[in-house]
């Protein structure tokens, strides 16, 4: 864990805890996502909505599907996102609500 990290930890143990599916974005340190001198958005985020999930979670099409894709489709991984990220962010829809990881499942749900 880094520095900054740490730092963080003192106040936010529940988000730095150890988890048994760990969000990779953890290993960057908390800045890989927020800004710890403040921000313009919510809880300190970098970016506010879908774009800093898609940031690393790029738009994917996996092997064999490409000929039964529609144009303007975003997919991450093999599923279709499309009509879920028109409900809001990854996190704040209730998709990916435990963004920081979870003890019971590997896409981060609680």
């Amino acid at each position: 864990m880094s520095r900054l990290n740490e730092n963080c930890a003192q106040c936010h143990r529940a988000e730095t805890r150890p988890f048994v599916f760990e969000h990779p974005a953890m290993r960057e340190g908390c800045a890989a996502c927020h800004n710890p001198h403040g921000s313009i958005n919510a809880k300190m985020l970098l970016i506010r909505d879908n774009n800093l999930c898609l940031r690393c979670h790029a738009q994917t099409v996996s092997q064999g599907m490409g000929s039964i894709v529609q144009p303007g489709h975003i997919f991450i991984g093999k599923q279709d996102h499309t009509l879920l990220l028109a409900h809001g962010a990854c996190w704040s829809s209730g998709c990916h609500n435990a963004v920081h990881g979870s003890n019971i499942n590997p896409y981060w749900f609680y």
